[in-house]
């Protein structure tokens, strides 16, 4: 029988990408089956936590921050709608754009998931220390920052 080898990547580079796709798709599950208990879903926890923290925001604004477009923006705010934790109100100066607000009742999920969402982090994390986990996020700041100005 012949020894399959399994393929190897010549740039260290390369590998490193490979374990962070690894870890983020695993932490991501996490996060989506902890939500799950919620009803929601990573995107709709997002837009939640992202007006929550700053309050009613353009449709565009929202995009940005979440890096999605408006038109997949749509269908998450669409389904929150319909759950009644947000609402949608056009703007009094441009009638074009947009704001997403939270409802009392997506303001009370809110602020009742943050703690879920922060444990659920916390585990994610916990096999670094406090030092390591400054450390990491430093290094993927600079990244971000970094892939941003290209």
């Amino acid at each position: 029988m012949t020894e399959v080898k399994r393929p190897f990547f010549t740039s260290y580079s390369t590998s490193l990408w490979v374990r962070f796709l690894r870890f983020s798709l695993r932490s991501h599950k996490k996060l989506e089956d902890d939500l799950q208990e919620l009803g929601l879903t990573p995107p709709q926890f997002y837009v939640l936590a992202t007006i929550g923290y700053a309050g009613s925001l353009p449709f565009g604004e929202i995009g940005a921050k979440m890096l999605v477009t408006v038109s997949n923006l749509t269908g998450i705010v669409d389904r929150l709608e319909d759950k009644k934790f947000v609402v949608r109100k056009r703007d009094d100066k441009d009638r074009r754009v947009v704001h997403v607000m939270l409802t009392d009742k997506g303001a009370k999920l809110y602020k009742s998931t943050i703690p879920l969402f922060e444990k659920c982090v916390g585990e994610i994390f916990a096999g670094l220390n406090n030092a390591d986990q400054k450390q990491l996020s430093a290094l993927l700041r600079r990244l971000d920052h970094e892939a941003a100005t290209k």
